[in-house]
């Protein structure tokens, strides 16, 4: 009998009744007193691996094993078990495919082992970093992607900028937080952290830091609202120190950026997208406010006066004005920025209801026309019609692709005016037989109060390349505007190329109409095919039969019927 035998032995007992310390003793003196063999080192490995936890330990053992039983797939199999506890996973799969190698499907001692093989590749294929093998160039390209952030045409609220908003700020946090190799790849890629969001946690250490990830290269700054006065006042400091270039886009309200302005840009210096808002509920009146060198501007119950040398819409492509939009009725001076705007390409603008529009006379009227050539998104909300047709009469939008009227009254004498300028020459006794159709992608009457009739006499004059329209929160009948979509009673159907429709919150819409339209927009004669459109909604609907639904849903190919009723409230129907 060997020496070491005894010693073995004690070592196994040992172990099977779980004192792994004195197991570990045991096997180690029996390898001291000469036990050559794999199974006495496999077991070594075994108790230091998966009982001490000391897996670099067990390694020496488990490479052992394969010197001394190289076809034998036992010590591979223990080197990729070990591997996978270190976190190495790529010797550990290599380690995983030698030992299956060696074993023999004529050797039922080598199922179980197989077996075993499988669970750990299974395993460290959930581990794997797949995209940690992406060159890094790769991989920062899709950080870029990955940080555009949605802008829905459908809702403005997306719409924060021309530059600015279109970035998420949560980027750099979320994809460091994957893996080790994300971490560092985004901790090397400046871009995704060069928009910083100031709040009241720790303001002036996160500047730094914000500071050494983009080499002093900020892009855009935004101060969460209710951000303490005192805390931004000591962090300003630290914006000047360690940001040489100021932020080109500005997000924050309007108490600060008073506070900046006066600290950090000077006349030489100006951001190129400013958004600013009133603190609270409040509506702020801002008296030396200065729009020159703008290229986006918003501004939100935030009013200025629109006259002096200070504003310049020239560079502007951007412009959001909510709330209160003129100061004493000066729509004038309002014009007369606008007609400056030769490049705006977005224009929203929502009236604060308490304030009236009252047109000027003759000799107060110093601006007759306005062309904004390269205008494509108009949005206008809570506008009566006489006071939109006091704005924007003497507007030309010839390029115009996107239109939003909101709460507007009489919307089909607004269009009018719109659709009027949208059509050269700028003549206002133009008769309608002049006018040429407008280039109209989109036209969406949200809440808007207007004539049916008149609206499908417009839709079908004047409309011919639109491809979404919405008439949404529409409380008169609109079953004829869905007749002459869908061309009944003998005549051709109007918006032909329309793709997405929204007919929600009508409470006046039935099935019937609603089933001829998509009916319509099936190409050939044979009704087992899908229509054209893309999109049907008709959430708060209530007199749309529940029994058309599942014919609606085969014929499109996005559809939401969405009860609203306080009896139904909540209930979906698809």
């Amino acid at each position: 009998m060997a020496s070491w035998k005894p010693a073995f032995d004690g070592a196994v007992a040992s172990f099977r009744e779980k004192k792994y310390d004195v197991a570990l003793n045991q096997v180690s003196e029996a390898i001291r007193q000469g036990a050559d063999r794999a199974n006495v080192y496999d077991l070594r490995a075994n108790i230091l691996s998966e009982c001490l936890g000391r897996p670099k330990e067990a390694l020496r053992d488990a490479k052992m094993v394969i010197k001394l039983c190289p076809e034998a797939p036992k010590g591979y199999l223990r080197a990729a078990q070990i591997f996978a506890k270190l976190g190495s996973l790529d010797p550990a799969s290599k380690m995983a495919e030698h030992a299956l190698k060696c074993t023999s499907t004529d050797n039922p001692k080598h199922d179980t082992i197989r077996q075993s093989i499988t669970s750990l590749q299974a395993e460290i294929a959930k581990k794997r970093c797949h995209v940690s093998k992406l060159p890094i160039e790769l991989l920062t390209l899709v950080f870029e992607f990955a940080s555009l952030m949605p802008v829905d045409e459908a809702n403005s609220e997306t719409m924060k900028g021309y530059l600015g908003g279109k970035r998420n700020p949560r980027l750099g946090y979320d994809v460091s937080r994957v893996c080790r190799y994300w971490r560092r790849a985004a901790l090397d890629y400046p871009p995704i952290w060069r928009t910083l969001v100031l709040g009241n946690r720790k303001p002036a250490a996160k500047i730094q830091l914000w500071a050494s990830r983009t080499d002093g290269n900020l892009e855009e700054l935004i101060i969460q609202p209710r951000t303490h006065e005192h805390l931004l006042k000591e962090a300003v400091p630290c914006i000047v120190k360690h940001i040489p270039s100021p932020p080109s886009i500005i997000r924050c309200t309007s108490d600060e950026w008073d506070l900046l302005e006066a600290a950090i840009y000077s006349q030489q210096t100006r951001p190129i997208e400013l958004n600013i808002i009133a603190p609270g509920d409040v509506r702020v009146y801002v008296p030396h406010f200065q729009s020159a060198g703008l290229q986006s501007l918003a501004l939100e119950r935030v009013f200025v006066p629109w006259e002096g040398g200070g504003h310049s819409f020239r560079d502007l492509k951007f412009l959001k004005l909510i709330g209160p939009l003129l100061m004493n009725g000066n729509h004038e001076s309002v014009v007369e920025r606008l007609a400056e705007a030769e490049n705006l390409e977005t224009l929203i603008i929502e009236r604060d209801p308490i304030q009236l529009i009252t047109p000027f006379g003759a000799s107060q009227t110093r601006i007759t026309y306005v062309r904004l050539t390269n205008l494509r998104y108009l949005e206008l909300s809570r506008f009566p019609n006489d006071g939109l047709q006091v704005l924007f009469g003497r507007f030309d939008f010839p390029l115009l692709e996107v239109l939003h009227l909101q709460g507007v009254t009489k919307a089909c004498a607004s269009l009018r005016t719109i659709r009027r300028r949208l059509a050269p020459p700028p003549d206002p006794d133009v008769t309608e037989a002049e006018l040429i159709p407008s280039p109209l992608t989109t036209l969406r009457l949200r809440s808007c109060t207007f004539d049916t009739k008149d609206l499908v006499e417009i839709l079908g004059t004047q409309c011919d390349k639109l491809k979404i329209l919405e008439i949404s929160g529409a409380g008169m009948e609109i079953n004829p505007l869905l007749e002459a979509l869908a061309g009944d009673r003998g005549a051709s159907a109007i918006c032909p190329h329309v793709k997405e429709f929204n007919f929600s919150r009508s409470p006046t819409l039935t099935g019937a109409p609603l089933k001829s339209l998509v009916k319509s927009r099936i190409p050939s004669d044979d009704q087992s095919k899908q229509s054209d459109i893309q999109s049907l909604i008709i959430d708060g609907c209530p007199k749309v039969e529940s029994q058309l639904l599942p014919w609606l849903w085969q014929k499109v190919k996005r559809g939401s019927c969405v009860y609203e009723t306080a009896k139904e409230i909540r209930k979906t129907r698809r």
